[in-house]
C-alpha cells in the first residue's frame, strides 16, 4: 500500500506524519509521501499558468492529479489522498466540485478527497481525551457548546481551549498568518501523539481513517 497525500498546509502535514506513524505500527507495509501546500486557494477557471502556479492546493490540484495519474498507474496498490478544509463551503457541494475536477481530467488512479469539516482542527477536537493529555490545563468547559464538525470557527475554539489567556489574547500575541500556522502545527503534533483514531468522534476524521484502513486490509 502506498499513499501520496496532498495537504492544504504545514499543520496538516504535521498531523498526517503523527497519524501515519500510528498507522504503520498496525500496517507495517504501508508507505506514504506527502506534499504540503501554502493554503487552500481556489478552483481555477481556465487553468492558465497564472492560476495554477500559486502553491495553493485547489489551484494546483488538476496539475498534480494528472501527474499522479501517469506516475502511479502501474502501481495497483497506490492511492492519492487529498486532505483539505471546506472552511465555510457546503461540504456536499464542495466534494462535488472536487470530484468534477477529477472527472474533467479523466483521473483513473485511486483517489480520495478527505474534507475536514470545517477545518483540520476539528479532528483534534474530536479526541477530547487526547486534547486533555496534551494540554492538562485546557479549559474544556469552553467546548460545551461546540458541535462536532460544524461551521463555527473551529481553530479559534481550539485556541480558546488550549491557550491559557483565551482566543482574544491569542490573536494579539500571534497576529500574523505565519504565527498562527506555527501554533496550529504545534497543536497538531502535541494532540496528535495522544490520539486514538477509533475513539475520535469527528465524522470527517472517521471517513479519512476508514478510507485508509480499507485500503490497507484489501
Amino acid at each position: 500500500m502506498f499513499v501520496y497525500f496532498l495537504l492544504e498546509d504545514m499543520s496538516s502535514g504535521v498531523l498526517i506524519d503523527v497519524l501515519m506513524k500510528k498507522f504503520k505500527a498496525r500496517y507495517p507495509d504501508a508507505e506514504y509521501k506527502s506534499r504540503s501546500f501554502k493554503g487552500l486557494g481556489g478552483f481555477t477557471k481556465k487553468n492558465t499558468v497564472k492560476e495554477t502556479k500559486t502553491g495553493k492546493l485547489l489551484n494546483d490540484l488538476s496539475t498534480y492529479l494528472r501527474a499522479f495519474d501517469k506516475t502511479l498507474q502501474y502501481q495497483p496498490d497506490a492511492a492519492v489522498f487529498v486532505v483539505l478544509d471546506n472552511d465555510d463551503n457546503d461540504a456536499t457541494a464542495f466534494r462535488a466540485r472536487l470530484e468534477k475536477v477529477a472527472a474533467d481530467n479523466n483521473i483513473t488512479v485511486d483517489h480520495v478527497f478527505c474534507i475536514a469539516i470545517e477545518e483540520v482542527e476539528a479532528w483534534l477536537l474530536g479526541d477530547r481525551e487526547a486534547l486533555q493529555k496534551a494540554y492538562p490545563t485546557a479549559k474544556m468547559q469552553k467546548m460545551k457548546d461546540y458541535k462536532q464538525d460544524s461551521i463555527c470557527g473551529t481553530w479559534e475554539i481550539l485556541a480558546d481551549v488550549v491557550y491559557p489567556k483565551g482566543i482574544k489574547q491569542f490573536k494579539k500575541d500571534f497576529p500574523t498568518f505565519m504565527e498562527v500556522g506555527k501554533k496550529k502545527s504545534e497543536w497538531a503534533k502535541q494532540i496528535g501523539q495522544y490520539m486514538v483514531p477509533e475513539h475520535n468522534i469527528s465524522p470527517s476524521f472517521q471517513f479519512f481513517w476508514g478510507e485508509l484502513t480499507k485500503r490497507a486490509v484489501s
